[in-house]
């Protein structure tokens, strides 16, 4: 069982209790076992009455604290103007402008009692003021669309999957002296062991077809995707309608004049869709999803790889599909409330 951190104190009575049957005549041991307390606890009582008189706690006894609140207002509000400053930092600035000499622990004490944590910066990619205006254009543009338009999207993208993917924060219990032995060891592999790199589609209606993509993707490649896998998807996806749209990034070879005119020849609708935007494309969740499942899953060699992916893929649920699409309004209503900026929705991890 686990001790607790911070003891319950004796109520007077028994500590009362302690001294009358010290004075009968029992032994430490006998008046912890009458009492079913510690014998600590015994020996410390009577140490205190034999000291200093009495049993009552003492208050004032402690070490003095380093700041006062005044200082700690003061430390928070550097905090608040300097986000990125350090607990070093802090403490340092701390120092200078208010005397007070401490730990960069008491620096982190300090700032969690006001509800601040020092943690790492999420990493997203980087959004220039052009790509943030396209964004939350995008975003005002579809603010009113419901769950049943965004049911006829068919949403794509391509993600690349490692052979041996990097650990990411590993966390491992070791004693001094064995942080290399090959059991606590986070293995890494160059360029990840060699890597896949899958094209797939889903809609609300389901899941279409995803495809295998080699060497660098260009207009050709991506044409032969879409008559190969997009229209048959498309098929399936909605069979007896044309009324649908197509949504895909804005990589070059999805933006080529060849693939504006084929998309015009098929009479495919397409979205506008704004640059530096996966928050907005669910699908990433997909390949995130398929990302885990990678975690307990150790293929030898790229077939093997491409097998387990497209397993994965096919046992997408329906109410996945459905959740994710579902999810649309508030991700277009997470843009406009950050200005454009990236999203809780973002996955760096997912390209």
């Amino acid at each position: 069982m686990t001790k607790e951190l911070k003891r319950k104190a004796l109520s007077e009575e028994k500590k009362g209790s302690i001294l009358a049957l010290l004075a009968e005549g029992c032994s430490e041991r006998q008046v912890a076992s009458i009492l079913k307390i510690s014998k600590t606890a015994v020996h410390k009582n009577k140490v205190k009455q034999q000291t200093l008189g009495t049993t009552e706690l003492q208050t004032g006894r402690g070490r003095k604290r380093l700041s006062t609140a005044r200082d700690d207002r003061q430390l928070i509000r550097m905090s608040l103007n300097n986000r990125r400053m350090t607990s070093s930092d802090l403490q340092k600035e701390w120092q200078t402008t208010s005397g007070v000499k401490c730990t960069v622990r008491t620096v982190r004490n300090r700032l969690l009692m006001a509800g601040l944590k020092l943690c790492k910066a999420r990493k997203k990619p980087f959004i220039n003021e052009e790509q943030r205006s396209a964004r939350l254009k995008f975003a005002k543009d579809h603010k009113d669309w419901t769950i049943e338009e965004w049911s006829k999207v068919i949403f794509s993208d391509k993600s690349n999957f490692q052979l041996c993917p990097t650990p990411g924060h590993l966390m491992v219990g070791w004693r001094p002296g064995e942080a290399y032995q090959p059991q606590y060891l986070a293995p890494t592999v160059k360029f990840g062991g060699g890597s896949v790199t899958i094209w797939g589609c889903f809609s609300k209606a389901g899941i279409g077809q995803i495809c295998l993509c080699e060497g660098r993707m260009n207009q050709a490649k991506y044409k032969v995707i879409l008559e190969e896998h997009l229209l048959p998807s498309a098929l399936k996806m909605f069979p007896n309608s044309e009324n649908w749209f197509f949504q895909q990034d804005n990589a070059p070879c999805h933006t080529a004049r060849s693939i504006k005119v084929w998309m015009e020849d098929h009479q495919i609708k397409t979205l506008s869709w704004p640059a530096q935007s996966p928050d907005l494309n669910p699908i990433e969740n997909l390949w995130n999803l398929m990302k885990r499942k990678m975690d307990g899953h150790k293929p030898s060699n790229k077939a093997e790889l491409l097998e387990f992916l497209c397993q994965e893929w096919n046992k997408v649920t329906q109410q996945q599909c459905d959740r994710l699409v579902e999810s649309m309004p508030r991700r277009i209503k997470a843009v406009i409330k950050n200005q454009g900026y990236s999203t809780k929705y973002w996955f760096l991890n997912s390209s």
